[in-house]
């Protein structure tokens, strides 16, 4: 809330104007000043007479904690825009960081609002640089509509150019607050001093504003224009101020310097018995205080305050100790147990510490001011500390933020030996669900099955009851993945649903910013899977080094994800790096996860069988297959070790009973890759119609899963079983031609984002650009050179390569320095010590660079489609073919390799819009799957499957003259290559027409 003004406050108009007109031409107004200067009566005074909605914090030492800073400026701003509720709080609790809570409470402003944040100085120092990040990234996302005043006594390490851009922020200083000789002179006037000269005494404060409303020049410690530096204060207010005061008046204000705000109830609550009579008559003397109107409530001046609190220690002893013992336990009674801990503790009063850190803990840790709580941990809960039993349950949440479920472990293995555990877990579902989720990762499966027992059926319990499904045998319970709740065990959620290869429920996630961030390391192990590397890659790139579940993002994801993108370097070095966070977890089941992802690596990248096969007994040895879910995917990989060493009895065994499990567990996350493997197999053994089948269990499981991606990779290992599966249909179309076809494309490759990004547009128009920039080589034909080695694996090529490419094979001294030229002049636009440089005959580039081309993003988009299914395929599909409808490919350009290009691209085009067309039509999008098949045969008219599709579509509609002018259109155009449409056409054409 606001401060109150005071009655006796001298108004200041030149003030008042300046900061409004401040706050209307600038996102942010930062007052910095000493204190006393009259800054943030000024700007209440302003605030007071905005148009504009005010949202008010006043920070205090507490605010150091960045959650809590968040939590309170979410509350200050729900005053102004009641949409703001919730936004900081649930994003921390979902285990955000403080800085994207920040800048999400900032985004979730949609009207316009002032806020003023007074009292910035409590956020100086080391302990506090979390909370000057969060208000920063705050301040950083905040819309144009908010208007934002800071007050400081002190400058602060904020950098505004980054937070807002100093055109933005306007800043105010000591000497603009400064009295002028005409203000002092009625603020002498109102303090009742009609002897001292205004501009004497505006000379010797400097115009301070406190030194002038107390006179303070008479100080002889003072020195003259220092504003207030030096504080004078201490020795006047002694003899002008408080002398004037009985004994009892005295004494009352040092005691209830405590609080911020003095009530008679509040001040009766610290033993002061006649507060409301000292109050009354309080209220008539000439003070530093301010007292809300209409009422005996007093706020004094900090300094006031300050000055109090030093004569607070001068009283006896055993009184101070009994107010500050009865002021926690009034900020306790008042609602605010997270005050009252620090307080509790201040007194030696440990028992009510613990009690109040109980209630307060677990908003302290969805806060993540994890450094508050481990303090009062240790101190309430450390070894012989009173709130062993009663803080366990932060304790567990304390762990559980950190990833650290041997901890957790530990702390409810403690509960367990002191008889507590089952009372704990029957009382409170979310210790039940985090102890339970803790023994799960350590293996304990037991444990985490009693404390579940005991305690009662919440969406908490669901949640590890979901988890449990990972362990059990197929049959055993439900697979049903329970409704997300926003709280800490969604993310359980979610990695459950991964592994029963729901893709769609991880990424459907995404509703809210907040549970976009949370989600991250799950959907970009669920946009792998899916084959959206690109996206996953991004991704990942923008979560890497940010806290959230590490041992699971760096362990697990981040090696799947190199795997699939074909670099086993790199995935060696994120088993090397997630290991790390696996070890510091505690996690045994990550480290079976991580052991099988190497053994993926071994058998599908690297070709090592034997060392495959020891991590698999490893495996074995130590118990893996008591999850069901790992004695999957142990069988899984030890199928496809036997089908490399030619064990195709073995295979099949293993393989069985994998595809078995799976299915009856509903995980389909390996179904279809187990599925191919075992259609290999029974190939193998000479049971075409067991392999056909295991070949429809993984294409179903596909079609389940709303991809391709991970059957295509299965089928790249054993491509024959897709081949032979379509030679088994006697129908005109099958299925398996898609996948066939889908075969046969490019696997998506997504280059490491390393060195300076060069980009090269190169449809309807030619553009470079580096970092961004564009940039003009001096000879047209090295953008030509740059789009050619775009396309080479490594971006390398040959003299004789370019030659061709560039000169249509001239091999003569002028092509031969045109070249060196074109590589020159490219070299010159590009950073220095990257640009491409002849090695022999080979040219190269000299360092890393991302090099990135519009065909080739084509290229790698339409890749990435094949691997998708339904909606996401065609929205893939659309996607790409927006480049290609943005101009010719290298326009101007006549080259035979540039010509040749061309075509490949119109071919891979018009694939992609006939999919796209057919994607439409199942979706009964009739006019766009009309609208595309149109644009398909403008330019391919003798692709007889577009025609049929033609003809359904005018049939759909209900319009027979479509059919028949489609089937007319067809035969005109295949009549100019000699041919008749084929007899599957005109079955169709005379099927549509009755």
């Amino acid at each position: 809330m606001p401060p109150p003004v005071g009655d006796r406050v001298v108004p200041r108009p030149r003030i008042s104007k300046l900061f409004a007109e401040l706050s209307e031409s600038h996102r942010v107004v930062l007052i910095s000043a000493t204190s006393g200067s009259g800054k943030t009566t000024a700007v209440a005074e302003t605030a007071a007479r905005s148009s504009r909605p005010l949202a008010w914090l006043t920070l205090d030492s507490s605010e150091k904690a960045a959650g809590r800073l968040l939590v309170y400026l979410e509350a200050a701003l729900q005053q102004a825009a009641p949409g703001t509720a919730g936004v900081a709080s649930g994003a921390l609790a979902a285990g955000l960081t403080h800085v994207e809570a920040g800048g999400l409470l900032a985004d979730s402003l949609n009207r316009p609002v002032l806020l003023v944040v007074d009292g910035l100085e409590h956020l100086a120092g080391d302990d506090a640089e979390t909370a000057l990040a969060a208000l920063a990234a705050f301040l950083r996302y905040a819309p144009q509509a908010l208007r934002v005043i800071l007050l400081s006594r002190i400058d602060l390490p904020l950098d505004f150019a980054a937070v807002a851009g100093y055109d933005d922020v306007a800043f105010v200083g000591e000497e603009v607050l400064a009295f002028t000789p005409e203000e002092a002179a009625l603020a002498l006037e109102r303090a009742g001093s009609t002897v001292a000269d205004p501009h004497r005494v505006v000379e010797a404060t400097g115009g301070w504003v406190t030194g002038v409303l107390f006179e303070a020049w008479r100080s002889r410690e003072h020195v003259s224009g220092t504003g207030g530096e030096v504080d004078p204060l201490h020795g006047y207010l002694a003899s002008q101020i408080l002398a004037g005061l009985t004994s009892d008046q005295r004494e009352f204000l040092a005691i209830t310097s405590l609080l911020d705000e003095v009530t008679p109830d509040r001040a009766v609550a610290l033993g002061e018995t006649r507060a409301a009579q000292i109050l009354v008559d309080l209220r008539s003397k000439h003070l530093p205080v301010s007292w809300l109107p209409g009422t005996y409530r007093m706020r004094c001046h900090p300094r006031f305050r300050e000055y109090l609190a030093t004569r607070l220690d001068r009283l006896d002893p055993a009184r101070v100790a009994d107010a500050r013992k009865a002021y926690a336990a009034l900020l306790d009674a008042e609602g605010h147990p997270e005050e009252a801990v620090d307080q509790f503790i201040a007194v030696g009063d440990l028992k009510r510490a613990v009690a109040a850190a109980e209630a307060a803990l677990p908003a302290v840790i969805d806060r993540l001011d994890l450094w508050v709580a481990d303090r009062w941990i240790s101190v309430l809960a450390g070894p012989g500390g009173q709130g062993t039993k009663h803080l366990v349950e932060g304790e567990l949440m304390l762990a559980i933020s950190r990833e650290n479920y041997q901890n957790a472990v530990a702390v409810a293995d403690r509960a367990a030996a002191e008889g507590y555990r089952d009372e704990l877990a029957s009382r409170s579902s979310r210790a039940a669900s985090m102890m339970a989720w803790s023994y799960w990762h350590l293996a304990r499966v037991d444990d985490a099955r009693s404390v579940i027992a005991a305690a009662p059926p919440t969406t908490d319990i669901a949640a590890v009851e979901y988890l449990m499904a990972l362990v059990d045998r197929p049959g055993a319970g439900s697979f049903s993945s329970p409704d997300l709740t926003g709280g800490p065990l969604d993310g359980l959620v979610m990695r459950v649903d991964y592994a029963h290869g729901r893709f769609r429920h991880v990424l459907d996630v995404q509703r809210s910013s907040w549970a976009a961030a949370i989600s991250a390391p799950w959907t970009i192990g669920a946009l792998r899977a899916m084959g959206r590397l690109r996206e996953a890659s991004e991704l990942y790139r923008a979560a890497e080094g940010g806290r959230r579940s590490p041992a699971w993002l760096h362990g697990i994801v981040a090696p799947e994800l190199m795997i699939d993108l074909g670099s086993p370097d790199e995935a060696r070095a994120a088993l090397t790096r997630g290991r790390e966070h696996i070890r510091a977890s505690g996690s045994v089941v990550f480290e079976w996860l991580s052991m099988l992802i190497e053994v993926k690596l071994e058998l599908r990248l690297a070709h090592d069988v034997a060392a495959a096969r020891r991590l698999l007994q490893q495996l074995d040895q130590v118990g893996a297959r008591q999850y069901s879910f790992i004695a999957e995917a142990i069988d899984l990989w030890s199928g496809l070790a036997d089908l490399e060493a030619g064990d195709a009895a073995s295979a099949r065994s293993m393989l069985r009973r994998a595809v078995a499990s799976m299915s009856a567990a509903e995980r389909l996350l390996d179904l279809p890759t187990a599925a191919v493997y075992l259609a290999e197999a029974e190939w193998r053994l000479d049971n075409p119609d067991a392999a056909d089948q295991a070949a429809d269990r993984a294409l179903s499981a596909s079609v389940l899963q709303g991809s391709n991606h991970q059957l295509l990779t299965a089928l790249s290992d054993y491509p024959a079983v897709a081949s032979r599966r379509l030679d088994a249909d006697v129908v005109g179309e099958s299925p398996w031609q898609e996948i066939a076809a889908a075969l046969g494309e490019a696997e998506v490759r997504v280059s490491p984002d390393s060195g300076p990004s060069v980009s090269l547009l190169e449809f309807g128009q030619v553009k470079l650009l580096v970092d961004g920039r564009e940039v003009r080589p001096r000879i047209a034909k090295s953008l030509l050179l740059l789009s050619y080695l775009a396309t080479r694996v490594g971006h390398t090529a040959t003299r004789e390569e370019l030659l061709d490419v560039l000169f249509d094979g001239r091999d003569d001294d002028s092509a031969k320095s045109y070249l060196r030229q074109a590589v020159h002049r490219l070299r010159e636009v590009l950073p220095q010590g990257v640009g491409p440089t002849f090695t022999g005959e080979r040219l190269r580039f000299s360092s890393p660079v991302g090099l990135t081309t519009e065909s080739a993003t084509l290229e790698l988009e339409l890749a990435q489609a094949s691997r998708l299914r339904g909606s996401d395929k065609r929205a893939a599909l659309e996607r790409a073919l927006r480049t290609v409808d943005s101009g010719v490919y290298l326009p101007g350009v006549d080259a035979s390799w540039v010509l040749r290009r061309r075509e490949e691209i119109a071919g891979v085009a018009n694939r992609a819009r006939l999919q796209a067309a057919q994607l439409a039509y199942a979706d009964a999008n009739y006019r766009e799957a009309d609208m595309l098949i149109e644009t398909l045969l403008e330019r391919d008219p003798y692709q007889e499957s577009a025609w049929r599709l033609l003809m359904q579509v005018g049939s759909a509609l209900g319009d027979a003259d479509r059919v028949l002018a489609a089937y007319r259109r067809c035969r005109q155009a295949l009549e100019e290559l000699g041919v008749e449409p084929s007899e599957t056409t005109t079955q169709l054409f005379d099927r549509l027409r009755r």
